[in-house]
């Protein structure tokens, strides 16, 4: 009786997401020179609601979206530009425009939420 609208799931999912990204981007920072470490990154979440799945969540963290999960779905980024001599793939510069580019999806995520409960307070008269 109490569901959220299907745009507010979605906006939750994507800050999820967001989250989770910028967890994966920290450890890729925090092994910026580690030998051998290897870049890793989450699917976009355009992929991930794109693959024809429903959206419908079970139980928190269902898609692999909390931050706690962010570490099993992270996978080797092969878009890696540059390896160093000790075989690191992390490039600084690359995670802090990862890092931006996840910010401004979680700002927008936080925006359409924000939007539809207000269109929703609205129709409710409050």
């Amino acid at each position: 009786m109490f569901e959220l609208p299907d745009v507010m799931r979605m906006a939750q999912q994507m800050a999820r997401h967001a989250a989770a990204r910028q967890v994966v981007i920290s450890e890729n920072v925090a092994h910026a020179d580690t030998p051998g470490y290897q870049a890793r990154d989450l699917p976009s979440f355009g992929d991930v609601i794109g693959n024809g799945l429903s959206m419908r969540a079970t139980r928190a963290g269902h898609f692999g979206f909390d931050a706690a999960g962010a570490a099993a779905s992270a996978r080797v980024d092969t878009t890696a530009t540059s390896r160093s001599p000790n075989g690191n793939t992390v490039s600084l510069e690359q995670q802090m425009m990862r890092a931006a580019e996840t910010r401004q999806s979680h700002d927008m995520a936080l925006s359409v939420y924000a939007s539809a409960r207000n269109i929703l307070r609205k129709a409710l008269g409050n």
